[in-house]
């Protein structure tokens, strides 16, 4: 009950970490996975006390932990948009909560395994020491893990085959966050994602600052575009990724940070606007395509969530609704990740609620 009377911008991490309530009980739910052999959702969150995976059992109903704390390092903070899962396998990358004075303390993200069956744990590599992992992408194909990182802002690789890490990137500008809040993988293999540039004698890096990339694995080059993704009349809006997937048309799906839905064919770098489901909503980082063929996402913050359903083949939007359980009389403050499972079942991440610890929903439709 203390965030605006004593938290907000007066805590750093040490006092999160002096706090039982915060450290232990204030959590956010970043990053989901659907397991079909175990009919189980892995659950990737943000907490103090490095237990930072569970499993949501969807017959019973039930959490529990994978055990990470057992393995973790001091500063492992969270599993932020950072698992993929491989058939028995889980993939993840190890976000921080803590700040630059603990530098030399903190090592850096480990990319991780878990092995489903054996339910153990094997740590592969620290692609680049000392940044830590914010989001990573799996090529099933070629076996390989794409990831950003920070701070600084890093694009890099890791060969699970030969187990090798490469650095291919530094994508920050130094003024603000740029990266997308996940890499996408496309049909042929190469990687998109965001940019930013700095302006020589200016204190402003301008509305155009966030800007497309993309790396090819055949040439081992990085294309740098001139262009970002389309913008809202927001103000303020600079066409920041929220999230991003690879729709079955081949084409990547992109939801913005001020709440636009948009796309990218990946063989022209074109960018297309296609809706802004919330009129005056921001936030956009759920989306996924349902057995049923159309698009769904959650947009949308401060109690103000809705789920909306896109028809992307004749680029029509069709319901945009308000998330509220009235059972419980509760909604989310915001949805930072959503998958569906095969036989059609929504599960969303909520994360940054300041009023309690935040939920896994649970959305079934009619």
């Amino acid at each position: 009950t203390n965030w605006a009377s004593e938290v907000l911008d007066k805590w750093d991490y040490d006092d999160f970490k002096k706090s039982p309530e915060y450290r232990k009980e204030w959590i956010s739910l970043t990053s989901l996975v659907y397991h079909k052999k175990s009919n189980q959702v892995f659950v990737g969150i943000g907490s103090f006390s490095a237990e930072l995976l569970w499993k949501f059992d969807r017959e019973t109903k039930q959490f529990t932990s994978c055990g990470y704390e057992k393995v973790a390092e001091p500063f492992d903070a969270k599993f932020h948009r950072s698992l993929e899962l491989d058939g028995d396998t889980l993939y993840g990358g190890v976000a921080l909560f803590h700040d630059i004075d603990k530098q030399f303390e903190a090592k850096g993200g480990r990319i991780v395994k878990y092995d489903i069956p054996s339910g153990t744990f094997e740590f592969l590599a620290r692609p680049w020491e000392p940044a830590y992992i914010q989001s990573i992408a799996l090529d099933r194909e070629r076996q390989i893990i794409y990831g950003f990182g920070a701070l600084p802002e890093i694009f890099f690789k890791y060969d699970i085959r030969s187990n090798e890490s490469k650095l291919i990137a530094h994508i920050g500008n130094g003024c603000e966050f740029v990266e997308s809040h996940n890499p996408v993988v496309d049909r042929k293999g190469c990687v998109w994602g965001t940019y930013g540039i700095l302006r020589a004698f200016s204190y402003r890096t301008g509305p155009d600052a966030i800007r497309l990339m993309k790396y090819d694995p055949e040439t081992d080059k990085v294309t740098f575009y001139k262009h970002g993704l389309p913008k809202s009349d927001l103000p303020g809006d600079k066409g920041k990724p929220d999230t991003s997937i690879l729709g079955p048309d081949g084409l990547l799906y992109i939801g913005t940070d001020y709440g636009t839905l948009c796309r990218i064919d990946p063989e022209t770098a074109e960018v297309e606007m296609l809706c802004k489901p919330l009129k005056e909503g921001r936030r956009l980082a759920g989306l996924a395509f349902h057995p049923n063929g159309l698009l769904y996402g959650f947009t949308g913050e401060d109690y103000d969530v809705h789920l909306f359903a896109y028809d992307t083949k004749n680029k029509k939007l069709l319901s945009c609704e308000k998330v509220h359980d009235d059972s419980a009389n509760v909604e989310p403050v915001r949805i930072h990740h959503m998958i569906i499972t095969d036989d059609g079942v929504i599960y969303a991440g909520e994360n940054d609620n300041n009023d309690r610890s935040s939920y896994l929903w649970e959305v079934e439709l009619s």
